[in-house]
């Protein structure tokens, strides 16, 4: 009887927690306008898509690219569409045989006149390195503009979302910037999870950190200046940590320059993304954050209430006194609870989630506890083909289940 109250005690805990966390996302959202009092309106000579000049355009979007994402071809489309700003757009790949490439030319052939570059090739060949910060690298040494915008392949946006995004770099104090995104067009049950698992635990975590002035920068979609690139060694500083974004945020931060959360909301575009995939990922996002606190990382299991309130009512249930009704109340309480977060938080982020798909939170939440617990027992992780083993503050360290070559 003493663990079920424990237990709903915690779980009470994480219901108040999570209630702040959406009001505070939505506030956000409400209470901060791009172009406030005090900032510019880019020139409206720059404002037509596909427009460039002879002088160096301001920003370079950097797109590393490996392999099919769902929506690719729509995904950098999106970017030959671009208002309000002077750019111009690197994609870069490790190899000409990746599928990308061929989706890349025929969207540079559709779209002449958008100010497109390719880049294949040019990374370190380093045997642990970040794949990701490798193209980055490559893509940095060809880049012009006076800020890099790092935004990945899975990213769709609207024309003027980078603009407004930049528009924070008026305040000359912030060296970087980043968006909060949530999922879209998810139409299988693992992209389904995966778009109500940012929707509800990655957006309002992101927006928390925020809100208590913790350094926090997600690289899905993220700006930096030059100055603040160069005074943190460049992207090649980062080659040999998985969590490049986050590391990245922390060195310009320590640099002595600002980092700064947008209110635009980019869109990741997960279609039909199998189950196993989608938790695989969540537990690897969940190694990340265990790298850097293992106590903090401890503490966000309280934004996860409904699985705890649910082992209460086990516990009670299999306690002496038979079924009490009060930890099945409050599991219930939750769960309507939980229910009516993830439709509010929809409506902030004007997420495409169907009223059905957004009923299966509860689900995504039971199956959130299970790979929640992964990185208490593992640190290994996989993705695009490679293999390692996370070290403090997600160190790049040989995997213990492959063997060394042979001499």
């Amino acid at each position: 009887m003493t663990l079920t109250i424990v237990l709903l005690g915690l779980a009470a805990a994480g219901a108040v927690l999570t209630t702040v966390q959406t009001g505070l996302v939505v506030r956000f959202l409400k209470r901060r306008r791009p172009f406030a009092a005090g900032r510019r309106e880019p020139a409206p000579s720059a404002s037509r898509p596909g427009v460039s000049t002879t002088m160096s355009p301001r920003v370079s979007i950097l797109k590393p690219l490996s392999g099919l994402d769902d929506g690719l071809e729509a995904n950098l489309a999106s970017f030959a569409r671009l208002t309000g700003l002077s750019h111009e757009i690197v994609l870069s790949v490790a190899r000409d045989e990746d599928p990308a490439v061929a989706v890349a030319r025929r969207v540079m052939a559709r779209f002449s006149e958008a100010p497109f570059r390719l880049v294949v090739g040019g990374g370190s060949g380093a045997l642990l390195s970040n794949p990701k910060v490798e193209r980055l690298v490559a893509a940095a040494r060809v880049a012009r503009g006076e800020i890099l915008f790092v935004s990945d392949s899975n990213v769709r946006i609207e024309p003027g979302d980078v603009a407004r995004t930049l528009a924070s770099f008026d305040d000359p104090s912030i060296g970087c910037v980043s968006n909060v995104f949530t999922g879209q067009g998810a139409r299988s049950f693992g992209a389904i999870i995966e778009s109500l698992h940012l929707l509800t635990f990655v957006l309002p975590g992101t927006v928390l950190a925020e809100a208590g002035g913790v350094a926090c920068v997600v690289g899905k979609s993220m700006a930096l200046t030059r100055a603040a690139h160069d005074a943190i060694g460049g992207f090649a500083a980062f080659t040999d940590v998985l969590a490049e974004d986050q590391a990245i945020g922390c060195a310009v931060k320590a640099a002595g320059f600002r980092i700064a959360l947008s209110t635009v909301v980019v869109r990741n575009v997960s279609v039909n993304r199998p189950l196993a995939r989608a938790l695989d990922r969540q537990a690897r996002w969940g190694k990340i954050r265990y790298s850097f606190s293992k106590l903090t990382y401890s503490g966000e299991l309280l934004l996860n209430p409904l699985p705890i309130s649910l082992l209460a009512c086990g516990g009670a249930a299999l306690g002496p006194s038979g079924l009490p009704p009060l930890p099945f109340a409050a599991a219930g309480a939750i769960l309507l609870l939980r229910l009516a977060q993830g439709f509010a938080l929809a409506r902030a982020t004007r997420s495409d989630l169907t009223a059905g798909q957004l009923l299966l939170l509860p689900l995504k939440d039971v199956l959130q506890l299970a790979t929640q617990l992964v990185p208490y027992v593992s640190r290994e992780v996989e993705w695009q083909g490679h293999r390692a083993r996370l070290g403090p503050g997600t160190l790049l360290m040989p995997s213990r289940h492959v063997l060394p070559a042979a001499a």
